[in-house]
């Protein structure tokens, strides 16, 4: 069984500076982040694959699960629109909704996707540094 998203480093850091700015500053309770010092989020079987996807971060705002994921360009387009599409689903359907946190070269990599698989998301800038 192969688990996507089992956060390096780098996306591990990129997670805690999402967590201590911008999911802090809009409201987000409840919190979960697939990295240490967090409770991790569910993961999420796919029957067919014996994948399991894991949310970089789950949280809620207004009684509305929120998926919030770090857009990262490197990995392969189909797994990426196929959880981007799973978590999109599952948070309208729990009255919140995906979140795609775009670090610098990597927004319209994420708009591109998403327009073309029709997957209906937030996309917002963030600055790393």
């Amino acid at each position: 069984m192969e688990v996507l998203a089992s956060p390096m480093s780098k996306d591990a850091e990129i997670i805690k500076k999402v967590l201590d700015t911008w999911v802090s500053r809009n409201g987000y309770s409840e919190v979960q982040a697939n990295i240490e010092g967090y409770d991790t989020p569910s993961g999420l079987s796919n029957m067919e694959s014996d994948d399991t996807l894991v949310p970089d971060i789950v949280a809620m705002k207004r009684s509305g699960k929120w998926y919030i994921e770090v857009v990262r360009k490197d990995g392969d387009a189909e797994r990426i629109v196929s959880k981007w599409k799973l978590l999109s689903i599952l948070g309208k359907n729990k009255g919140g909704g995906l979140i795609l946190i775009a670090p610098s070269g990597n927004f319209a990599f994420a708009d591109r996707l998403t327009k073309k698989h029709d997957i209906n998301v937030k996309i917002v800038k963030f600055s790393a540094s």
